[in-house]
């Protein structure tokens, strides 16, 4: 229940956290570098001996997976949730982000680690229509930013579930450490390709952005990433994505307490609607958590 707690309130800030830097650097680059520095974090965690013995023993099939999570994470996901909150409120953004427990559901039954009752299916479709009504407050103009908070939902709803396989094999430094490594790499290549600048602009250079990207870099990336592993293994892919029902409530009052964002009633029918979604959809899992 500790690591649940911690990861919530660490991944509930990522955006409030970000929002500030997006003017004086790229989203992608943004990314780039704050996984960098999550990688920097595993390498000289303890026990990195340990890891590297690990890394040295991995076969074809589990470098093939991890280079994948890391492309779907570190790069994918992560990189359109950082143009997300620059298009977009940091509050929106998070919230359609927290979608992705529905997409959690309908992967895990593709792979037959979910049942699909008509309870979950009745979530899944409140969860659409809870993004759909987020998408409507300024008139159903279907923003880039929110378009973006959706695609790395469905990605990120994929990459928890490759995740927990993953984890019943491989320990929770080592995916991060060569996963965080691979989307880096993945992400590098394509700023180059994109002629995206690879330096912050001059405004970047402050005490309180430095600060900022400091937390992103060695808590959000680092240590967020460690006890949301330590929840996946605790729970199941699903279950850990319980962190999602209650991210975009945290995630709003940093919003309002941080950049104040004044959000409209039409917001909050759509957040009220993807809190009773994921109800549904993590009933079972609910329980589970709160007995332990």
């Amino acid at each position: 229940m500790l690591y649940f707690l911690v990861t919530l309130v660490i991944f509930a800030s990522m955006e409030a956290v970000s929002k500030p830097l997006m003017g004086t650097i790229d989203p992608f680059v943004l990314t780039f570098w704050r996984f960098t520095a999550g990688f920097l974090f595993f390498l000289f965690y303890p026990g990195i001996r340990k890891r590297f013995s690990e890394i040295a023993g991995l076969g074809f099939k589990e470098w093939r997976v991890l280079i994948l999570l890391g492309i779907l994470n570190s790069f994918l996901a992560m990189s359109f949730l950082q143009v997300a909150v620059k298009m977009s409120s940091a509050a929106t953004a998070a919230t359609i982000f927290c979608s992705n427990p529905v997409f959690v559901l309908l992967f895990a039954s593709l792979f037959r680690l979910e049942s699909f009752t008509a309870g979950k299916m009745a979530g899944v479709l409140a969860g659409f229509a809870a993004v759909a009504v987020i998408m409507s407050e300024k008139g159903f103009v279907l923003s880039g930013g929110m378009l973006f908070a959706l695609l790395a939902a469905v990605i990120f709803a994929f990459y928890t579930v490759l995740s927990k396989r993953t984890l019943l094999k491989i320990s929770p430094f080592t995916v991060n450490l060569v996963s965080f490594f691979a989307g880096s790499a993945a992400n590098l290549i394509f700023i180059i390709v994109y002629g995206a600048p690879f330096m912050p602009d001059a405004g970047f250079y402050e005490t309180e952005k430095i600060a900022a990207f400091i937390y992103l870099g060695f808590i959000v990336t680092g240590f967020g990433y460690v006890t949301f592993f330590e929840t996946i293994k605790r729970f199941t892919a699903l279950g850990a994505s319980l962190i999602f029902l209650f991210k975009p409530a945290v995630a709003v009052v940093f919003a309002y307490v941080f950049l104040d964002e004044r959000l409209s009633g039409t917001f909050f029918s759509g957040l009220l609607i993807l809190s009773i979604a994921t109800l549904l959809v993590l009933k079972e899992r609910l329980k589970t958590l709160f007995k332990s």
